[in-house]
């Protein structure tokens, strides 16, 4: 079903979970709609998790939407799959995988210069474009360390465009041979999360821009969804979408 905007199913729906990247934000700028639809959801008493596919801990994606100009009261909490898989690691020294530069939060964990060192290979985020799949396949190509992929995520917007994001890299090591246990969307373990953050309410939609991870991820957790034509999702016929969503609409607004 296609709507207009929000206000059109909100009241149907006791609670939402709201994808981070591609919906309430770029990677850069809020979406113009984002600020009216979150403030509309308060004033309706409609509790909202935000979800992401970030490999940084929740704490960093909570500081980050408020930097970005979301007020606090207006979420009642993040769920990222790094939080999810920080709280289930029971290793102490690993060999990352992540963007140059970025702390992931993940203390108590030693990371590794050599794989030989490591317990497992954590896949926290992407250093693309500066450092290409065929960098990482030269990487990865003979270890046969278990892998913990934090970010299910093929593509990630960047200032360059669409690049190869953490869960690309984490097929590529699959494609080696290698073993990788995923964390995040479409895996049932962060919606079980998100859902928990916002008091388990009946009816709960989930609101994504990407079919792959925020609808199939939904509909595997019984919740309703709606996918915004936003993200990674610009360009694209929704009638070709796979898996379909119950709703969709062309932007994130009210």
């Amino acid at each position: 079903m296609r709507i207009e905007g929000l206000s059109e199913i909100a009241r149907q729906f006791d609670g939402m979970l709201i994808d981070q990247f591609g919906v309430i934000h770029d990677g850069q700028n809020l979406y113009p709609g984002t600020l009216r639809i979150l403030t509309e959801l308060k004033v309706l008493g409609i509790p909202v998790a935000v979800m992401t596919n970030s490999g940084k801990r929740a704490e960093a994606n909570r500081k980050r939407l408020v930097m970005m100009g979301v007020p606090r009261d207006c979420f009642v909490d993040a769920v990222s799959s790094g939080e999810v898989a920080y709280n289930s690691l029971k290793v102490t020294r690993a060999y990352l995988i992540c963007k140059d530069g970025e702390d992931y939060g993940f203390d108590g964990i030693t990371f590794v210069d050599d794989p030989r060192d490591a317990e497992i290979i954590l896949i926290l985020g992407s250093n693309a474009p500066a450092t290409s799949l065929d960098d990482y396949r030269k990487l990865l190509s003979g270890i046969a360390l278990p892998a913990l992929c934090c970010n299910p995520d093929k593509l990630m917007l960047t200032p360059q465009g669409l690049m190869p994001a953490p869960g690309a890299i984490a097929a590529l090591y699959e494609e080696l041979g290698g073993t990788v246990s995923w964390i995040g969307k479409p895996y049932p373990g962060i919606y079980r999360e998100a859902a928990r953050l916002i008091g388990n309410p009946k009816r709960i939609l989930c609101i994504g821009d990407s079919a792959e991870h925020d609808v199939a991820g939904g509909r595997n957790a019984g919740f309703s969804t709606l996918l915004v034509m936003q993200g990674v999702s610009v360009g694209h016929d929704p009638a070709t979408l796979d898996p379909q969503p119950d709703y969709v609409m062309d932007a994130f607004r009210w």
